[in-house]
């Protein structure tokens, strides 16, 4: 009997997933910054020494990374609905509620899933070169399986035309491979689904896209685009292109990054 009761106990404790690892700087208005696939807190780095001048700047381990549990999964999807929920009581521990939260690429729905769980603990979303609808499961799914055979040969065909050089390249590999490579798959899987789950139109505070590469000259094909990355219903939404930079915006125009977020936290109380 106390052997089973022993068991169950561990149990319990497996299912129940730990609060994200976290750096938290500076002081004033609080920004949470949620990494994308095979990051970790540090891809914020560069913009966070300026940010937490006048704000609390929160960056997270999503879990699998910085030597953190792998993520919570459902049918072998990492559940973002948990994790959502931790980030919110994370943001509400730290007392940064009402923040600003940025997520950059899988962080981008991750951020908007965390939203949607209590919109009242948030007054903005940006993502950066990020989407809100589900990414084809006939391009994830390979990449997906070859991960299980030669990860690093696998991360450096997908992140390479990304990237801005080769170095970049070489660090985001760098950093993915301490990621467990079940984790990385559990995500990639997880975005083949919508992370919002038809939930759009929730996300009534402003939501800003801070997009690489040059805006589509075409009205009709950047509508289409809008609408494929889950734009489409959004009530408050703008984009702003960085025509020069790629996948990491923060790393390519740092100055530019950080203007548009303060002019866009500018722009909340309006």
């Amino acid at each position: 009997m106390l052997l089973r009761a022993t068991f169950l106990c561990l149990a319990a404790l497996c299912l129940t997933a730990a609060s994200p690892s976290f750096n938290k700087v500076g002081k004033g208005p609080g920004i949470l910054l949620i990494h994308g696939f095979g990051g970790n807190k540090e891809v914020w780095s560069g913009v966070t020494q300026e940010l937490a001048r006048d704000h609390t700047v929160l960056s997270v381990d999503l879990p699998g990374s910085g030597g953190s549990a792998e993520p919570g999964s459902v049918e072998g999807r990492a559940d973002f609905g948990t994790l959502a929920k931790e980030l919110v009581a994370l943001v509400q521990k730290e007392g940064l509620s009402p923040c600003l939260v940025v997520g950059h690429s899988m962080g981008g729905p991750i951020a908007a899933r965390t939203v949607l769980e209590n919109p009242a603990a948030f007054r903005g979303l940006i993502l950066v070169d990020s989407f809100l609808g589900a990414l084809p499961a006939a391009h994830m799914e390979p990449i997906a399986l070859a991960l299980g055979k030669d990860p690093g040969t696998t991360l450096t065909k997908f992140y390479g035309p990304m990237s801005a050089s080769p170095a970049q390249t070489e660090r985001l590999v760098k950093d993915s491979l301490r990621v467990p490579v079940a984790a990385l798959q559990a995500y990639l899987r997880a975005m083949t689904q919508d992370p919002l789950q038809a939930r759009h139109r929730e996300l009534r505070l402003p939501v800003l896209q801070l997009a690489a590469g040059p805006r589509e000259s075409d009205p009709a094909k950047e509508r289409e685009i809008l609408a494929q990355y889950g734009f489409k219903e959004l009530p408050i939404f703008r984009v702003i292109h960085f025509p020069t930079a790629k996948h990491w915006v923060m790393w390519d125009a740092p100055e530019s990054f950080l203007l548009a977020l303060r002019a866009f936290e500018a722009g909340l109380g309006r």
